[in-house]
């Protein structure tokens, strides 16, 4: 009838009549129906906020031993990823639709030392460059690109360019008009860090000298980051360490330039250290391995270590005019070298950041400010080193980590997060006739047996997979949908039996 409330059946008994069994089966079979159905609807609502299971971590490497992962997305929905061994020599493999391809040798480090401080990025035409340092004490720091349709093919990348002579650390980044950016720290006293540009990866820019209020007895350390917002601000984050010796780390800054890098905002210390603490010249444990990312409305974010052995966080809503209060980020890991607390965005917004000590942690941020909980994804005990993050296609949030020390194996695993899908875009099927990568001859001190053409694949590992890690987040959610289901059929065999005696 016409504003007269319905209700289901089992609610409409009269419970002041004996209820036969068979009533009472049909009873609770309803009731768990209904339950089972709300939870199903409330699981899918709820989406957002529950965490997929990370697949079983997987190898990426066969051969020790890798180091300094750079995975770089792209928006032709592929993921690119370079690393280094110890004997020189860069490695490149992609990410496809059935796998990763072979991992490669594709370019050999001209100094003496291993390569160390891989940075990449990808410009939209296609090109893929690259930057590295001969070794970790203030060596030359060196350049060479790649498109990506080759990038696997050592014939394809260019020859190795010095950048500069000494360099500590360095980062690079390309803008919205294909201009590349490296800033690096050029290991002299009172030196923060430098700039310079290319149009095209061939011509560069003469340094520019970035605002400085070190003395003379610091100079720009090993860790520089480097990114570039959609209104071509630059965006710099950077530590001091002691000179002449270039050890320990003491501090950690950042600048912006929002004229091309010609001028700089004054150096800011998001965590500035006690009086105590700063003046401690006996202690190597100060604050070290700032971090700077760019998320998709003007938002920009810090992440360091800090001397206590936490990794703190800072963001600014104004493209780093003012920022915000610093928070912790996972439990207190000790004081560490094993790499910054790496930072990637999602097509929602939501930043991802990894972190590690003896096992690989992970957490993410919604635009809001809202954190999950730190999240335990690889507890398997290593010297892991160099995490990284990547998201891909929007929504496919992939890990990287090292064991540098142990096996020298690359580890990854990855998972989807709650997010949009990103559609590739087409693959550009030409290159620039001004700067087409032509076949060259591999290097002079590539040796004949592993370097015959730098293009011999390597043989794969088998396949070796850890048991994928625990979802509290699953299991919590089916007791707490579940847990009513239960209560109420024994709330209903309670009521039963009463109305029975």
């Amino acid at each position: 009838m016409q504003g007269q409330r319905m209700c289901p059946p089992f609610l409409s008994q009269n419970w002041n009549q004996p209820i036969e069994m068979k009533q009472l089966v049909k009873h609770i079979g309803q009731v768990v129906f209904l339950t089972i159905w709300i939870a199903l609807f409330v699981q899918e609502v709820a989406a957002q906020e529950l965490s997929p299971v990370w697949e079983p971590p997987r190898p990426i490497n066969a051969q020790c031993c890798a180091a300094y992962p750079v995975p770089i997305a792209d928006t032709w929905g592929q993921l690119h990823l370079l690393w280094a061994d110890a004997d020189g020599y860069i490695w490149y493999t992609r990410r496809t639709d059935t796998g990763w391809l072979q991992p490669r040798e594709v370019l050999a480090n001209p100094g003496r030392n291993p390569a160390a401080g891989l940075d990449a990025a990808v410009d939209t035409t296609g090109r893929l460059h690259l930057i590295w340092r001969d070794g970790s004490t203030g060596n030359a720091l060196y350049y060479a690109s790649a498109f990506v349709q080759h990038a696997d093919d050592a014939r394809f990348w260019t020859a190795p360019v010095e950048l500069a002579p000494k360099a500590l650390g360095a980062a690079l980044a390309v803008d919205a008009q294909n201009k590349v950016y490296v800033a690096y720290t050029p290991f002299e006293a009172g030196q923060s860090f430098t700039l310079i540009i290319s149009e095209d990866g061939l011509e560069w820019s003469q340094p520019i000298a970035a605002s400085s209020r070190l003395d003379n007895n610091f100079t720009g350390g090993s860790y520089v980051s480097m990114a570039i917002d959609a209104h071509n601000t630059i965006h710099v984050a950077w530590n001091s360490q002691h000179y002449p010796g270039g050890y320990p780390e003491h501090a950690v800054f950042y600048q912006r330039s929002t004229d091309g890098g010609v001028s700089w905002s004054e150096p800011y210390d998001p965590d500035p250290l006690p009086p105590e603490v700063d003046a401690n010249t006996e202690s190597n444990f100060k604050n070290k391995m700032l971090k700077v990312a760019v998320g998709p409305v003007d938002d920009v974010h810090l992440t360091w270590h800090q001397y206590t052995g936490y990794r703190f966080h800072r963001w600014s809503a104004d493209g780093g005019v003012t920022w915000g209060e610093k928070e912790s980020l996972f439990p207190d890991m000790g004081a560490a070298y094993n790499g910054p607390v790496d930072m990637a965005f999602d097509s929602s917004g939501r930043m991802h950041v990894v972190a590690s000590r003896a096992a690989i942690w992970y957490r993410s941020r919604s635009l809001d400010g809202q954190w999950t909980p730190p999240e335990l994804v690889d507890p398997t005990p290593a010297d892991w080193h160099h995490h990284r993050v990547a998201v891909v296609s929007g929504n496919q949030i992939y890990l990287f980590y090292p064991d540098i020390n142990e096996t020298g194996i690359l580890w990854s695993t990855h998972k989807t997060a709650a997010a949009p899908a990103v559609a590739p875009l087409p693959l550009p099927t030409s290159i620039p006739a001004a700067v087409t990568a032509t076949p060259r001859p591999m290097p002079a001190s590539a040796t004949a047996s592993v370097r015959a053409a730098l293009v011999a694949t390597v043989t794969p590992l088998p396949e070796i997979a850890r048991e994928a890690p625990y979802s509290a987040n699953t299991v919590s959610f089916w007791l707490l949908a579940l847990g009513p289901a239960f209560l109420l059929v024994g709330a209903v065999m309670i009521v039963y039996l009463r109305r029975q005696r």
